[in-house]
């Protein structure tokens, strides 16, 4: 059964980040579960469901399914949506505050505020915000892999899942909201499982370096593999 999500306002979103200086809400981020009596959520309702008996895995092994699940869930989210603080802040402090502590290990005391800034709460540039929030992330890897015209839905999720050091990569690069550039990345990756860490390393970062001169966004798939491996030419790595 689905239920519907109340969403923080956006002054309690603002006002949680105060636990830097106050050692009353920095202790709730040392338990389990996070304490939100008294938190101010939004009286008008939202079109946001999610499945009662969803649970996310809490180890690296899990991003990949954990990210397909968070987007079928919320698969309708316009871009307006998906870059709401409100939602992702609620989600962290609420339904998925026990898997995004356990996740990234939020409740030690040795814990930096900074870490907690980043994964349960949604600061900083538009890449950076959706990247750090434990459960934006993982939407939106999902978000730019999702291809409905392939047999396997997620085939290309579960492949930039495949390997931690790529998923990072490309999806903290300007041109990760650009499912043309990620999709077209992964088709390459998909032909080239032969290449090192620091090759893939390499090509992403000469992907990046293109966008200074070609408008990557407007680029097909097609065009995207052909530079890339021009790139890989370029530095003398074999590909197919």
């Amino acid at each position: 059964m689905k239920q519907n999500i109340k969403i923080l306002s956006q002054k309690c979103c603002e006002d949680l980040l105060t636990f830097q200086s106050d050692n009353f809400l920095r202790d709730k981020y040392r338990q389990e579960n996070y304490d939100t009596t008294g938190l101010e959520f939004l009286k008008i309702k939202t079109n946001y469901q999610i499945d009662n008996d969803l649970t996310l895995g809490v180890e690296a092994r899990h991003d990949c399914q954990n990210s397909i699940e968070i987007f079928k869930q919320l698969h309708t989210l316009d871009k307006v949506q998906a870059n709401d603080k409100r939602l992702w802040v609620t989600l962290t402090h609420t339904l998925y505050y026990n898997y995004s502590v356990q996740r990234w290990d939020i409740t030690s005391e040795k814990t930096s505020s900074n870490k907690i800034i980043d994964r349960l709460h949604f600061e900083g540039s538009g890449i950076d915000s959706r990247m750090g929030n434990s459960i934006s992330r993982l939407w939106w890897t999902a978000k730019v892999t999702f291809d409905n015209k392939r047999s396997d839905e997620f085939e290309l999720t579960r492949l930039i899942w495949e390997k931690q050091d790529v998923q990072v990569a490309l999806m903290e690069r300007t041109f990760s909201t650009y499912p043309n550039v990620i999709q077209g990345f992964l088709e390459f990756f998909k032909s080239n499982k032969q290449l090192k860490e620091d090759e893939l390393r390499g090509i992403i970062k000469g992907l990046n370096a293109l966008g200074g001169v070609k408008v990557l966004p407007l680029l097909p798939k097609e065009e995207i593999i052909t530079e890339l491996k021009k790139i890989a030419d370029y530095s003398d790595i074999s590909v197919i």
